[in-house]
């Protein structure tokens, strides 16, 4: 693990909506007209973080779809003080890192360490809900068959009170990565945040 210098709050929400816009159920989540989502897209696919207006509209974004700042949903039991870092880590650390816990996905795909690494050796036989296995996998593929491998937003984190590491967003990548671990020798980015509150979050 290496660590790459601080990050701002602004960093970390283009990172989270660039992953977020990826996905096949970013429509949904948002609720928008047609020309606000394409605002968003182009803000997550265009972005100047020395734009002030991109930067409130993916605030907007984060913190309405998931509690960015709020203290409400996937930051429920966090204050608005986490500290962002960038880290280098190796495959072998993200798979070590923990899903996010209490939710019926991951709980289901790693039942008894709730490791990344667990899910991975699991998400062939496993099944979850959502279509979860099926997005992994996918992304697997495109990571073992495409040259060079795609570059994808930064894994979002949070450092535990035991000093351990577990997965805000990103559940699908890491879990990828880990079962493609080969092409990827030399692991990725995440953006690590740490807060006395991590010890009160609701998905510890």
């Amino acid at each position: 693990m290496q660590d790459l210098g601080a990050a701002t709050d602004d960093q970390v929400i283009l990172a989270w909506l660039q992953a977020e816009t990826k996905s096949p159920r970013f429509g949904n989540n948002v609720r928008a007209d047609a020309a606000t989502l394409a605002a968003i897209r182009d803000a997550a696919q265009n972005p100047d973080l020395t734009n002030p207006q991109q930067n409130d509209l993916r605030r907007q974004v984060i913190a309405g779809t998931r509690g960015f700042g709020r203290g409400l949903l996937l930051f429920a039991g966090l204050a608005n003080d986490i500290v962002w870092r960038r880290v280098h880590v190796s495959i072998a650390e993200v798979g070590a890192m923990l899903y996010a816990n209490n939710v019926a996905t991951w709980t289901t795909l790693a039942p008894t360490t709730l490791e990344v690494s667990e899910g991975a050796q699991n998400v062939g036989y496993v099944p979850t809900d959502g279509g979860a296995n099926m997005h992994i996998l996918s992304l697997a593929r495109i990571i073992c068959h495409t040259d060079p491998v795609p570059l994808y937003p930064e894994l979002i984190c949070l450092k535990r009170p035991d000093g351990r590491i577990s997965v805000m967003e990103g559940h699908t990548r890491s879990t990828a990565y880990v079962i493609e671990a080969h092409r990827l020798p030399d692991g990725v980015d995440i953006y690590l945040g740490d807060s006395p509150s991590v010890a009160t979050w609701a998905y510890l």
